[in-house]
């Protein structure tokens, strides 16, 4: 940061140096100005020979004051070509002996010096953010696209924009926002950028993204073979925005030269024209700017509509539209984007803000700089879907660093194994796989000796479905007593998947995607990373109850189209479950290809033996997962 925090300031000195530069360029071209206008008087009363002295002793006293008197007698006694050269040395010495022109070289001296000081920031923050890159990708190489750098420079200096001016924006939120729309060909995925910046205009209020964060880092990139060299033209075109525009070199040269053959009226444009070109880069810096600090503005007040939503509802207001529009504008996660389509799904992510926004300012690891990481566990009802998708969607953003799920495919886990993964002292030697239903070995073949994380996965995996906890069901009191006592143990914030009572009709499955996805947007907001844990079983379809009384009653309620099914001949039901088995084989061969697969009714446990578990938890935790098995 504090690269960024000096390139910043550089930044702001170098365009009051660039604007006081131009106005002494423009003072020294008026009294020029002001000189050939006497020098044309004495061309009219004075003859050739005088002509030069005594307009070279006019323009040596306009530019000196009444220094220059005594100049003046030495050109009128001179002879012609003595006075000639008198003259014209004289004119060159009052020029540069002037306090106006001895400014202006001293400003463009201190341009030269924060332009290079510049470079060296620019650098060294190029430098630094390559570094936490890589830091972030574990050692993995930046990327193909070379304005990966770009836009993290753009971020930084940004959030040095932010401090400057006391505008509270959470850096990730800042990033997150560059990633989506000054740099949205960087990631695949999401609406096309015309389309995106109507959404984000809709929800930020009228902002001018013609001004991207990658030119202006461009821009603020000096040629480096031009440093101390300018070409004789106004503002030295080939320079860019913090180019030196006119050196001290070029200044007394392109003077001298020009005077010398008395192109007094050249000399005051050079000058005039030096002075419009410098005020032009200094005012594109200057937009540019301020076009980054309307942004931030606007960024600052949609962070505020976030955690000011209100209460739940069933209905879509302003506030929870600007969010909605600000998701779509800014996501490049075509998974999260299909998801939201509909208006009963915005409803319920808005609703799934409120939750997160009430379970996560809760903790005491978010709302504190303490800790920068935390573990996030969330507990729910879980299912898998026969679809699948990259695995990657579990890991949306840089500030989830990764997520874990623990048991195999097609396997529900038990009160016990939750409880350990919720106190986070889980270990893969201690998990115990059962199967009621049957007595072969339900154990995978192989078993990985790890946990299945997201981060490392290069396969698809199935869609992971999560079902609140509703108020009928006693774990939703339990729930909520632990969430009055203590809602983290070991820096893990557990989260159950509870439906408010008010929506409790409303609420149904949600994908955990989506979940992570809500997570990792509000986690932008405090600047934390996380960690997620899935506390849910991973069977296919709902775990059926194991009791011979419950599997008589689900026998009794069967619907008469289920039990006709049965009486259909016998070829007719082999057939299909040939069908059923082929498909079934190749979806089995996906799950084993990732991770692992259990037959139908497996379970997951561990030994607690003697550890220590939150009495609270694991009631509830007993409550939710071992009431079928």
């Amino acid at each position: 940061m504090e690269a960024a925090d000096m390139l910043c300031d550089e930044l702001f000195r170098w365009l009051d140096n660039r604007k006081e530069c131009a106005r002494k360029l423009l003072e020294l071209a008026q009294k020029l100005e002001d000189v050939h206008e006497g020098s044309n008087i004495a061309q009219v009363v004075g003859a050739a020979t005088s002509v030069g002295a005594i307009s070279g002793a006019a323009i040596a006293t306009a530019l000196t004051g009444d220094k220059a008197s005594p100049l003046v007698a030495a050109a009128a006694v001179g002879s012609l070509a003595g006075a000639a050269v008198s003259a014209t040395s004289t004119l060159v010495e009052a020029l540069i002996a002037s306090r106006t022109f001895n400014k202006a070289t001293k400003l463009i001296k201190e341009g030269e010096k924060v332009g290079t000081r510049i470079q060296e920031l620019l650098r060294d923050l190029k430098d630094r953010c390559g570094e936490t890159q890589k830091a972030r990708c574990a050692g993995a190489p930046l990327g193909a696209h070379a304005d990966e750098l770009d836009c993290e420079m753009a971020t930084l200096l940004m959030f040095a924009l932010a401090r400057r001016s006391n505008t509270p924006v959470p850096l990730d939120f800042l990033r997150g926002f560059n990633r989506a729309t000054f740099f949205r060909h960087m990631t695949p995925g999401g609406l096309a950028q015309a389309k995106a910046s109507d959404f984000i205009c809709q929800a930020l209020g009228a902002v001018n993204f013609l001004v991207l964060g990658k030119e202006m880092v461009k821009n603020i990139e000096l040629n480096r073979n031009n440093q101390t060299k300018a070409v004789a033209k106004a503002g030295s075109e080939a320079l860019g925005v913090i180019g030196l525009g006119i050196s001290v070199c070029d200044l007394i040269v392109k003077t001298e030269e020009l005077i010398k053959d008395y192109r007094v009226t050249e000399a005051s444009k050079f000058f005039r024209d030096s002075a419009r070109q410098i005020l032009e880069d200094q005012q594109k810096l200057k937009e540019q700017l301020d076009a980054m600090h309307e942004i931030i503005q606007k960024l600052l007040q949609m962070t505020r509509i976030i955690e000011n939503l209100g209460e739940y509802s069933l209905s879509l207001n302003e506030k929870g539209q600007r969010v909605i529009d600000y998701i779509i504008g800014t996501c490049t996660d075509d998974t999260v984007l299909s998801w939201l389509q509909g208006l009963t799904n915005q409803i319920e992510f808005v609703n799934l803000v409120r939750f997160f926004q009430e379970r996560l300012t809760d903790s005491v690891y978010l709302t504190t700089s303490v800790r920068g990481h935390i573990h996030i566990v969330f507990v729910a009802h879980g299912r898998i879907d026969d679809q699948f998708m990259p695995s990657g969607v579990l890991v949306p953003t840089h500030n989830i660093r990764d997520t874990i799920l623990y048991s195999p495919w097609n396997c529900v886990i038990d009160a016990d194994a939750a409880c350990a993964i919720a106190q986070g002292f889980i270990q893969v030697t201690d998990r115990k796989l059962y199967n009621n239903r049957s007595t072969a070995n339900c154990k995978p073949n192989p078993l990985p000796d790890h946990w299945n994380r997201m981060r490392r996965s290069l396969h698809d995996i199935p869609v992971i479905l999560l079902s609140p906890v509703t108020p009928e069901e006693r774990a939703w009191a339990l729930f909520h007593q632990f969430w009055r006592n203590r809602m983290e143990l070991e820096e893990r914030v557990i989260i159950p998947y509870l439906v408010p009572k008010c929506l409790e009709k409303a609420s149904g499955e949600i994908p955990l995607h989506m979940l992570i996805f809500v997570t990792s947007f509000l986690l932008m907001l405090y600047g934390k990373t996380a960690t997620v844990h899935l506390a849910a079983g991973l069977g296919r379809g709902r775990e059926t109850p194991s009791s011979s009384e419950e599997r008589e009653r689900q026998e009794r309620e069967r619907p008469a189209w289920f039990r006709q099914e049965r009486e259909r001949p016998a070829w007719f039901r082999q057939e299909r479950e040939r069908l059923l088995s082929t498909s079934q084989k190749r979806l089995r061969k996906q799950w084993v290809t990732q991770y692992a697969y259990t037959s139908d009714g497996t379970c997951m446990s561990v030994d607690l033996g003697n550890t220590k578990v939150d009495s609270v938890l694991y009631r509830a935790l007993r409550s939710l997962f071992n009431t079928n098995l």
